[in-house]
């Protein structure tokens, strides 16, 4: 079946004139005509009622207009999608802008990924995703919302972050607990990262000392200050190498974090799980 030979009768139709819809399609009315002769061939019935006047739709005719309207309206907005370059803005946190996007926003044309709105914590890109603001985001721990569409990405554990001079520094591993009776520095209170420390620290019936809030940037400075201990994504561990800072798995991993991918439309979801599976 000739697929232009539906744009054909959809503008004939909507046109009610061969001469009307073979201007509007650039094409010779008798061209025109001859494909409108091989489309009512091919389906078996008239899909016209010729006349002076125009060309109006048979019942069957009426039919066929309508059930293809929705179809080719689809096919068409597909069809832009993927012949048009693109800009998908994202929403991000600090970490993952940091240290998860540079490793695959390079050499992904025509589909270009721009980090527009960052946000420590990332539930509050949810409601610029749905304003249209944005047309992505990576969310933490909130695996779907309605009227978005979502997949899950990756896990991400996080490690104690102390400082080399620390009592804790020589230890491969450590309990969460064996960290909280220093200093914790921690982003702010409404992050979930510090949330989940102060549940914990709840748990164990502990009370710290202190508890700093800090941007999430500005924490592994302070830990190679000696200021206190904090807690770091494996995404950042596994990439820097931070002078005065050791690193310690956390055992039973107690800090995890599940990461999504929400979009505005199904299409935009494909095209990132495909660059971010990579």
């Amino acid at each position: 079946m000739n697929l232009q030979r539906f744009e054909y009768f959809m503008a004939v139709a909507r046109e009610k004139s061969l001469s009307r819809a073979a201007q509007s399609l650039f094409i010779s009315q008798p061209a025109l005509s001859k494909q409108m002769k091989k489309l009512e061939d091919t389906m078996g019935f008239p899909l016209f009622i010729r006349s002076a006047s125009g060309m109006t739709l048979t019942n069957k005719g009426k039919d066929l207009q309508e059930e293809l309207e929705p179809i080719l309206s689809q096919l068409h907005l597909v069809m832009e999608k993927y012949t048009t370059n693109s800009v998908i803005r994202m929403g991000s946190d600090p970490l993952l802008a940091s240290y998860f996007f540079p490793d695959y926003i390079e050499g992904i044309d025509p589909f270009q990924i721009h980090l527009t709105m960052i946000r420590d914590d990332t539930i509050d890109l949810l409601p610029l995703l749905e304003k249209g603001d944005i047309d992505a985001a990576i969310i933490q721990d909130h695996p779907n919302q309605k009227g978005c569409f979502s997949s899950h990405l990756f896990s991400d554990e996080f490690y104690a972050a102390v400082p080399v001079t620390h009592r804790l520094a020589i230890r491969e591993t450590i309990e969460i607990q064996d960290c909280f009776p220093y200093t914790q520095l921690l982003p702010d209170a409404t992050t979930p990262l510090s949330k989940k420390i102060r549940a914990l620290m709840t748990q164990h019936g502990v009370t710290p000392p202190v508890i700093k809030e800090l941007p999430y940037h500005a924490l592994i400075g302070y830990v190679a200050q000696n200021q206190g201990v904090s807690y770091l994504p494996s995404i950042m561990v596994k990439k820097v190498d931070y002078k005065g800072v050791v690193f310690i798995p956390l055992q039973n991993t107690p800090l995890k974090r599940e990461m999504y991918l929400f979009t505005r439309d199904q299409h935009t979801l494909d095209v990132l799980k495909q660059i971010f599976h990579k």
